[in-house]
């Protein structure tokens, strides 16, 4: 038997409604209320507590303890940011470890968690590196994005590769790898140095500034200024051309910093969105519900699409041209050079690209200045190395191919750095997927709508897969070799290429932040790059320190709901010039 959404009560009680109402002498209203509140009983019983307990074909799996739809665990999935709630479980009374944490939840046989939101409906938890390895690469396309989640993002996101699924998706991602290849991430170093560096310098004009005049340490929100200079690389990295939103506020694309924060920022009607487009609503009306924050989102999807679809023409018109480059490899360049895609194809891909490409890495950038915030040895250490080996961002910008061979080969610790940021603070703590089909999860049957959760920010804090300091921020891990080589039982070959290459741990799916398989995130090189980069020529230049020193305890930060892990409130830092580079 299957579990009755209330989109079916609702539906039922107006039929049923119709005929009684006829054969009395009730309004309809009248009988449709007296109907839809003995439907709505009968199925909040069967709901409830006689479908998750007597028919659900996923009862058998480990449950989180003391988890039903009216539980603490249950409300915390409404109030808190995403991730926190899954990856914070309670532990079930026949667990010996103790900790609260979803690892500690018995899952050997299957690696699946069951849980039940604030309706009763069931989540399975995708736990263990064997069920991750099914969902995310030998069976990626049983599983979907749900269409709640689809409908919620395709108005900002677009119905991009990041949406996109099966056959539509293999064409979109094979078309699309070429521009996210290394060989061409490697050529894009220099573009992104000449403007990381360029953005530096505006900032140094600024700090050294406000500091003579002031005689004050220089603060500022740097997550603000992370998004600037993440959308002008994804500007000329993705679309070929300079934005330059760090100096210039009157830039034509601020509008677009202006709409992201505006759908991206957290509104008291979000809620009634969510309950509109999970449980009562189907998902082709929810563009027409009349609230204020649904007409919001509504109005700057089209702006967003205005200003896509003005790239697109743009960039038509300068490959036209006799003198332009058709080596081109930015990402719209290519899409166009393919041909398969329409203009209104385009414009998907480039609302994916705007979105994932910029929010992801600026959410990460602020988590590295917070940490290197807080750690002055780290930070110097970082700092140390950047200027043995990189050029002043003053100075003319080296060879793009040498400045690659350097930032990858030469700097250990930044790099460390970085993937102990992209693990420690995952950007996105928490993914969705849907059984398209009945299938099965390491043994496990699945039936098809199970709702499945992928949590990077559980996965990567993993006790039994990172050791016991899983829940501490070491970049070291990526520097100390093993004592002895793991042995990961997904690689084809039954052993690891590296011992290192996943610091130490024993699966490739102990980090989860760009996940894995057919669905993982394309741009990862270019993301990963972006990073480095921007890092090395902030801690190159500038000194950081926290503004609030009770921020040194990362519990007290505010998380934003949405997507990103990002801080609600920013991130304000002191920045003090150091000279000499």
């Amino acid at each position: 038997m299957l579990s009755i959404s209330p989109t079916v009560v609702f539906a039922l009680s107006v039929t049923l409604s119709y005929p009684l109402a006829k054969a009395g002498d009730s309004t309809y209203l009248s009988i449709f209320c007296r109907v839809y509140g003995v439907c709505l009983t009968l199925w909040a019983l069967y709901n409830f507590i006689i479908y998750p307990n007597v028919f659900s074909p996923l009862r058998h799996l480990p449950t989180v303890d003391g988890n039903s739809w009216w539980s603490r665990q249950s409300l915390r999935l409404l109030v808190e940011p995403r991730g926190v709630p899954q990856s914070d479980c309670e532990t079930p009374a026949n667990t010996a470890i103790a900790g609260g944490r979803v690892e500690n939840v018995p899952h050997q046989r299957h690696g699946l968690v069951r849980y039940r939101t604030i309706l009763n409906e069931e989540r399975l938890i995708v736990a263990a590196p064997e069920a991750l390895a099914e969902v995310l690469t030998t069976k990626s396309y049983h599983f979907q994005k749900p269409q709640s989640i689809v409908t919620a993002l395709k108005p900002i996101a677009g119905v991009g590769i990041l949406l996109a699924e099966g056959d539509q998706h293999k064409q979109q991602r094979k078309t699309l790898l070429p521009a996210f290849a290394y060989r061409h991430i490697k050529d894009l170093y220099g573009l992104m140095w000449d403007i990381s560096s360029h953005a530096v310098t505006t900032l140094s004009e600024v700090v050294a500034t406000t500091s003579r005049v002031d005689k004050q340490p220089y603060t500022m929100d740097i997550m603000q200024w992370a998004s600037k200079a993440t959308l002008d690389i994804i500007f000329v990295g993705g679309m070929g051309q300079s934005v330059d939103s760090v100096r210039n506020e009157d830039s034509n694309y601020m509008n677009l910093r202006r709409i992201y924060k505006t759908v991206f920022s957290q509104s008291s009607q979000d809620l009634m969105l969510f309950v509109l487009r999970v449980w009562i609503l189907p998902n082709w009306l929810m563009p027409y519900v009349p609230l204020k924050r649904n007409m919001v989102i509504q109005r700057e999807s089209k702006t967003l699409r205005d200003i896509c679809r003005q790239l697109i023409r743009q960039k038509k018109r300068d490959l036209e041209s006799e003198l332009a480059d058709k080596r081109e490899k930015d990402i719209l360049t290519v899409a166009l050079n393919y041909g398969g895609f329409t203009e209104d194809e385009l414009v998907e891909q480039l609302l994916t690209f705007l979105v994932a490409g910029h929010e992801t890495t600026a959410t990460a950038l602020t988590w590295a200045v917070y940490v290197l915030s807080k750690n002055p040895e780290m930070q110097a250490k970082v700092r140390d190395e950047v200027r043995t080996h990189l050029p002043s961002p003053s100075s003319p910008s080296k060879n793009p191919e040498e400045l690659a061979t350097v930032i990858d080969n030469n700097m250990p610790y930044l790099h460390a750095i970085c993937l102990e940021v992209l693990r420690y603070f995952a950007p996105v703590p928490i993914t969705f997927r849907e059984a398209a089909v009945d299938t099965s999860i390491n043994g496990a049957p699945i039936p098809a709508g199970t709702q499945l959760v992928i949590c990077p920010r559980a996965t990567n804090h993993d006790v039994a897969l990172w050791g016991d300091d899983a829940r501490v921020f070491n970049p070291d891990r990526y520097l100390s070799q093993p004592k002895r080589a793991q042995v990961d039982p997904l690689e084809e070959n039954g052993h690891s290429e590296s011992p290192n290459k996943n610091a130490g741990t024993r699966s490739n799916y102990a980090t989860l932040t760009f996940l894995h398989g057919p669905r993982s995130c394309i741009g990862q090189s270019f993301s990963k790059a972006e990073l480095a980069i921007l890092l090395a020529t902030l801690v190159g230049r500038f000194e950081f320190a926290l503004v609030d020193e009770s921020l040194r305890d990362e519990t007290k930060f505010k998380l934003r709901g949405g997507a990103t892990n990002r801080p609600a409130h920013g991130l304000h830092v002191k920045v003090a010039l150091v000279e000499g580079w």
